[in-house]
C-alpha cells in the first residue's frame, strides 16, 4: 500500500510518480497547473496553456471561492485531464498532476 499523503509544509515535489504543488494567493490555479503538467510530461508550458483555457480555471477558482472571496469551508475536489495528465484541484489549495495509465480510464 502506498501512502499518498505529504507533510503539509511540502508544496511542490515531484512524488512517487506524482507532482504535487500548491495553488491560491501566490500561485493562480491557472499558473499551477500549466506549471505542474508542463513539469510532469516535459511538455513546454506554451503547449499546455494552449490546450488549457483560462476560463476553466477561473471557473474552478469561483468554485472553491478563491479570488474575490475567502475560501469555502466545505471541501472538494475536481479532476479532469488534460496532456496525457490527470489533475486534481482540491478546495483547500493543493494540487496533483499524475501521468494517465494508458491502459485504462485515467480519471478515476
Amino acid at each position: 500500500m502506498t501512502d499518498e499523503h505529504r507533510p503539509a509544509d511540502e508544496s511542490t515535489a515531484p512524488w512517487h510518480g506524482r507532482y504535487l504543488a500548491r495553488w491560491g494567493d501566490e500561485t493562480p490555479l491557472y499558473e499551477a497547473v500549466t506549471d505542474a503538467v508542463s513539469t510532469v510530461t516535459g511538455d513546454a508550458r506554451s503547449a499546455i496553456a494552449s490546450r488549457y483555457d483560462r476560463a476553466h480555471a477561473f471557473a474552478l477558482s469561483q468554485l472553491f471561492g478563491r479570488d474575490d472571496a475567502p475560501p469555502t469551508p466545505s471541501t472538494g475536489v475536481v479532476k479532469f485531464p488534460i496532456s496525457e495528465c490527470v489533475v486534481s484541484v482540491h478546495s483547500d489549495g493543493r494540487l496533483a498532476v499524475r501521468l494517465t495509465d494508458r491502459g485504462r480510464n485515467g480519471v478515476d
